[in-house]
């Protein structure tokens, strides 16, 4: 009898995924609010934390590179909050010139191939 060369039919598990936290330090006015990069794009970011980020601008924001000790800084604008099971997540744009290719947020962003 031939041997079969198809895949055996059982299910099939993606691989698991995994997170990186990257530390982010926001700084309005006087104060300093600590929390994870949640997601990021060219114009923008979503940071979560546990400690209310105010509106408003213009605010600095420190991204801390987990595998080194490099820190990007950027300027931008909190421009909305929300608040889910004890987390506040806060939408920053980026001000203008602010270019993520030249950091390592870069790896984090998918390109457009067009």
């Amino acid at each position: 009898m031939k041997e079969s060369t198809l895949p055996a039919r059982e299910p099939k598990f993606s691989a698991p995924f995994f997170q990186i936290l990257i530390k982010v330090e926001v700084f309005f006015q006087d104060d300093c609010y600590a929390g994870h990069l949640w997601d990021v794009s060219r114009s923008g970011a979503c940071i979560r934390s546990f400690q209310q980020v105010p509106m408003g601008s213009p605010a600095q924001i420190r991204f801390h590179d987990p595998s080194d000790a490099e820190i990007v800084e950027a300027k931008g604008e909190l421009i909305w909050i929300n608040q889910l099971r004890g987390a506040h997540y806060s939408g920053l744009r980026f001000e203008e010139g602010f270019d993520i290719s030249q950091t390592f947020l870069r790896l984090l962003v998918k390109t457009d191939p067009s």
